[in-house]
């Protein structure tokens, strides 16, 4: 009996040994941050080219992010529209494709806020797709992020940095806005393209550049919209 005893005392020993290794490990496993190759390569299907057309100024490109699996997109309101005259208007056409895909699909209009500059759009079919993973961490000075986006109209690429400030008020065309400040290189393909944090999740909507008072690009950082910001509009 008493080897019996210590028999079982050591077996449950052993199993508690290995069950507090087993929860170790998930929990490091889920904290552990991801390279930018495998970041991008999780985030290929849910970032796309937006193109934007008219007949009034020819076409317009950008970048979208998909965040439903029936095909709905978040972007910039500016990458959906355009001002003539001082008059914000709509392009009559979308289309948008994939970094793997050759040809457009065709997408509709749903709804814009300039003030937000925040859009969205819906791909014309019922295929469906991958969204984006939202982030639910908090994020801080220095963190790495990752932009990935239409850099250039060249296609979906990815470029790296660190967050700057979590969260500025900039005044940026006459409109006080709450941003991500970041020392990453966007082009103005990247607009309405995803800010992605170290485990690849969604923290935020590239938006737009400074300029100084020369009217010229201040490179080397770059603002994106929060992600509450980006929850609230879409309704999630």
């Amino acid at each position: 009996m008493k080897k019996s005893y210590i028999t079982i005392l050591i077996l449950s020993i052993i199993n508690s040994i290995v069950l507090t290794g087993i929860i170790i490990t998930l929990i490091i496993g889920n904290n552990k941050p991801i390279d930018s190759t495998e970041i991008f390569k999780n985030n290929i299907d849910s970032v796309v080219e937006v193109k934007a057309s008219t007949s009034d100024v020819g076409e317009s490109y950008g970048s979208g992010v998909i965040y439903s699996s029936d095909g709905y997109l978040i972007t910039n309101a500016h990458v959906v529209s355009y001002t003539t005259l001082g008059e914000i208007k709509t392009f009559d056409a979308y289309e948008i494709r994939f970094a793997k895909d050759e040809e457009y699909k065709e997408a509709e209009f749903v709804k814009m806020n300039n003030e937000l500059d925040l859009a969205i759009l819906k791909i014309k079919d019922d295929i469906k797709y991958s969204p984006i993973s939202f982030s639910k961490d908090t994020y801080t000075y220095g963190d790495n992020v990752y932009a990935i986006g239409n850099t250039s109209n060249y296609g979906i690429g990815i470029s790296q940095g660190i967050i700057s400030v979590p969260e500025v008020n900039i005044i940026y065309n006459e409109i006080s806005r709450k941003v991500i400040q970041a020392d990453i290189d966007i082009a103005s393909g990247n607009s309405g393209g995803a800010l992605l944090d170290k485990k690849g999740r969604l923290i935020g909507i590239t938006t737009f550049r400074t300029k100084d008072l020369s009217n010229n690009v201040n490179y080397g950082f770059a603002y994106s919209i929060p992600v509450r910001i980006v929850k609230e509009y879409i309704g999630e």
